[in-house]
């Protein structure tokens, strides 16, 4: 199951992950899908956008001239199983349109950006919206298993660090632990701890101790403790290899797990 950041649940496995090309575990990868029918449609579509000349698509690059930066992209043919990894994805949270249109979507595209949160922001807005404005309909996190709509990401991506954390990091569990997903973006291992604990309190103790990481950098090793307030209970953290994934799927996270127990 899974745990937005307001700790509502789906069951894991809902991830909907869909085949892209061979990939290293330092990569963010979006999942755009479209109405584009083929390659040369997608083409068409960047070219006119305004002003036009701007932007184009050759081989599998995506480049904005004028800001003379590309990023690799694929586009793959329609899934009939799109739709429903969305759904899944976006915990129920997408608006009716959406789902809609990507029931009647015609491809995909994804896109490949280092897994890099903190430098790569402003180049995942910027691509992003050009996929947007050339009729890209919804944004899924491929490296991670979370999707949003387009205003949901954009806000996210422009707002505080824990709501640009949210963009990226989504919270799951299984029949043993919690555990979260997305934290390579941050160049960070990820969270786990005993599914003994309520959804609830699972959920806010693994945002706070991901978001700690991510905002403080601390240096961290096996023995450390950590506690949410000062008069609250303390675990102790163990660091753990990645099991979850193998070392070539998008949300394999190099950097580890670090496991909570109660002290």
């Amino acid at each position: 199951m899974k745990v937005n950041r307001l700790g509502r649940i789906v069951e894991e496995g809902s991830t909907g992950l869909i085949g892209v090309r061979p990939h290293v575990a330092t990569e963010m990868i979006l999942c755009i899908p479209g109405p584009w029918a083929d390659r040369s449609e997608f083409l068409r579509a960047v070219i006119t956008l305004e002003p036009k000349g701007r932007y184009m698509f050759a081989g599998l690059v995506l480049a904005d001239l004028v800001a003379k930066d590309h990023v690799p992209l694929e586009i793959h043919s329609a899934d009939p199983h799109m739709a429903q990894a969305f759904k899944l994805a976006g915990q129920g949270r997408l608006p009716p349109e959406v789902m809609h249109s990507l029931q009647q979507h015609k491809s995909a595209a994804y896109l490949h950006f280092p897994a890099d949160m903190a430098s790569q922001r402003q180049r995942i807005v910027s691509f992003s919206q050009i996929i947007r404005s050339a009729g890209g309909i919804a944004v899924k996190v491929e490296s991670s298993g979370v999707a949003h709509p387009w205003e949901r990401w954009m806000d996210l991506l422009g707002g505080t660090p824990f709501e640009q954390y949210s963009a990226l990091v989504t919270l799951i569990g299984d029949e043993r632990s919690y555990y979260s997903c997305g934290m390579h973006h941050f160049g960070l291992p990820e969270c786990e701890v005993s599914n003994s604990f309520a959804v609830a309190e699972a959920a806010d103790l693994m945002n706070r101790f991901n978001f700690w990481q991510a905002a403080e950098n601390p240096a961290l090793a096996d023995g450390h403790t950590f506690s949410v307030a000062q008069e609250a209970p303390r675990f102790a953290m163990h660091r753990k290899p990645d099991t979850r994934h193998e070392p070539n799927h998008p949300s394999f996270n190099p950097h580890g797990v670090w496991q909570l127990h109660a002290s």
